[in-house]
């Protein structure tokens, strides 16, 4: 009787590991993947031996180098999956940007985004490697940029115990989930920050992201290099303006 219970236990407690951890085995899977058909970017891995991740690093074509853009793809894909993260990488770099493209924690196949919102330590860990491996190559001028749950993720990154090498954030599509968890409080978020932020979305974009974008902008109201902007006509994932997104961000980049 009590191997039984000692056994439950075990089991019970490895689930629960398991719904606050990446899915390793897709992870893997991906990486894979794109080792095997990736050959311009240059393929990093960061993070302890039993925690790492991949990172996807394209150097700026052009030689007045400006600084390195983290960059966040949306849930369940990778670096490559997600079109506007795959356009930004070649289009910024482009425009005297380096770009940092990570794989962030993944749930099974499926899941939904609120499964996702307890993976948000995990993500804020990979972001803080990647900024403390950037800042230890000699990179300055850092930004962080997030693609729909990706842009959720970097918010809540940097406004819990925030990088001080992070000069600024850029969120596309960004949505105020209806959750209790507290990892996903999108306003309450927004408050907590105070470097230049830009929150970019369309006008036909996910029914949460286009009706929250009054109250962002009012939870935003005490950060004075907060800047909205409505793409017209535009809705996720942006298929018809991804040059429009990317032209707005790196002219909002060299402009702070």
């Amino acid at each position: 009787m009590l191997i039984r219970k000692i056994t439950i236990t075990l089991i019970f407690c490895l689930i629960s590991l398991n719904l606050y951890a990446t899915d390793a085995a897709r992870e893997a899977q991906y990486a894979r993947e794109i080792s095997a058909g990736n050959a311009r970017d240059e393929v990093i891995w960061l993070g302890e031996p039993n925690k790492r991740f991949l990172v996807l690093y394209r150097e700026s074509e052009k030689s007045g180098f400006k600084g390195t853009a983290i960059l966040l793809h949306h849930m369940g894909g990778h670096p490559d999956s997600d079109p506007l993260i795959y356009t930004l990488r070649r289009e910024l770099a482009k425009h005297n940007w380096a770009t940092f493209a990570l794989q962030m924690p993944l749930r099974e196949i499926g899941a939904p985004a609120v499964d996702y919102y307890s993976l948000f330590p995990e993500a804020k860990q990979r972001i803080n490697e990647a900024t403390r491996h950037l800042a230890d190559h000699g990179a300055e001028s850092i930004v962080l940029i997030g693609h729909q749950l990706g842009a959720l993720m970097a918010l809540y990154a940097q406004a819990n115990e925030p990088m001080p090498e992070i000069k600024a954030l850029v969120t596309i599509g960004l949505n105020a989930p209806e959750t209790d968890n507290k990892n996903a409080q999108t306003f309450e978020l927004i408050k907590q920050l105070r470097i230049p932020f830009y929150d970019i979305y369309g006008e036909q974009d996910a029914e949460d992201v286009v009706y929250s974008a009054r109250e962002r902008r009012i939870s935003a109201r005490n950060n004075k290099q907060y800047r909205q902007f409505q793409l017209n006509r535009a809705s996720s994932p942006y298929w018809q303006d991804q040059t429009l997104v990317v032209k707005r961000i790196y002219g909002w980049l060299s402009h702070y």
